[in-house]
């Protein structure tokens, strides 16, 4: 039974900019973290945390009110 719930406003927002990455082509997504810490001056262990919720919820039109868990 998969668990879902509402992002956070931070969630979120790294969520759709993990897309906008993606699309650029810049990086591969496994090595986006740094992307993550950079842009939005969050620690490593965070940056991770969500790049990995964004992999497990990643969706073509960003659409990240609610994920699973």
């Amino acid at each position: 039974m998969e668990t879902t719930r509402k992002t956070t406003p931070q969630e979120k927002e790294v969520m759709e900019y993990l897309n906008l990455l993606r699309d650029s082509g810049i990086t591969n997504m496994f090595g986006a973290s740094i992307y993550i810490q950079t842009e939005f001056a969050i620690e490593k262990n965070e940056a991770t945390r969500i790049l990995s919720l964004w992999m497990n919820n990643f969706n073509e039109k960003a659409e990240y009110e609610e994920i699973t868990i």
